[in-house]
């Protein structure tokens, strides 16, 4: 019995893209209202999207696991 992962895989991907795009964003308007807290806000955004890029790469590394 074969599975087919490719859309789950995808679906995480995609959505773990989407997920850093928004943080981003949201990094830049708050830089834009207040420069001087970009270091820490800079600081935060990594942090967030580190923890974002995970179950992104889980679901990329589970395309090769399955195959």
């Amino acid at each position: 019995m074969e599975t087919n992962i490719l859309p789950v895989a995808i679906l995480g991907v995609i959505g773990s893209g989407i997920g850093i795009g928004l943080i981003g964003m949201a990094a830049m308007n708050a830089i834009g209202r207040n420069p001087a807290a970009s270091n820490d806000i800079n600081a935060k955004m990594l942090t967030a999207i580190a923890l974002c890029e995970v179950p992104g790469l889980l679901a990329f590394a589970a395309l090769f696991l399955i195959k």
